[in-house]
């Protein structure tokens, strides 16, 4: 394994802490124990880390030209598994439907297209599938509205910014789905 293919891992191992501590946080809103918990801000940074370990290993796995296709895996899977146990738990957490419902449809999508990926891998033997640019700054919007949501749980000021960008992250996770499928018919499908 590569450096870069370690700093995918990571980006899966900090799930665990980031629900543990938004459990903390909520469990401290609920229980009134004061206006602001650490809880909330430490899931935060560990998220922001998290989401910026997406970056890091692809920059370093093409400076140091160890790109490999275990790497890319772990980095597809990482993201997904990220994007989706975080958002699944704060709807766990906040039962809000202005929170559940983009969430299912962020949720929906990255189980769509990594079925679809399966399929055009398997059926069609085609071995590399590209990220597009469309794909990063999906995951970079849905980073950065899971941030403002777990930071809103603090910071009730921005409840509403972070409503407005999770539901502007689920309608651009429909358009990157519309976009991969669109490209994976006219390519690989026909």
């Amino acid at each position: 394994m590569t450096l870069a293919s370690y700093i995918s891992c990571l980006r899966i191992v900090l799930i665990v802490p980031i629900i543990y501590l938004l459990s903390l946080g909520f469990r401290s809103f609920v229980d009134n124990e004061g206006p602001t918990s650490f809880y909330n801000y430490l899931a935060f940074v560990l998220f922001v880390v998290a989401g910026l370990t997406d970056y890091l290993d692809g920059y370093i796995a093409r400076k140091t030209n160890t790109e490999t296709q275990l790497g890319a895996l772990l980095d597809l899977i990482a993201d997904k598994l990220l994007v989706s146990l975080v958002v699944v738990w704060l709807v766990f957490l906040m039962g809000d439907p202005w929170v559940a419902i983009p969430s299912l449809i962020i949720v929906s999508r990255e189980l769509v297209i990594s079925t679809l990926r399966q399929y055009v891998i398997e059926i069609k033997r085609k071995k590399n599938l590209s990220v597009s640019f469309i794909g990063k700054s999906k995951t970079t919007i849905q980073i950065i509205a899971i941030s403002t949501l777990i930071l809103s749980q603090e910071v009730r000021d921005i409840w509403i910014v972070a409503i407005f960008s999770l539901w502007f992250a689920a309608i651009f996770s429909l358009y990157s789905l519309f976009t991969y499928v669109s490209e994976w018919f006219k390519h690989y499908l026909n």
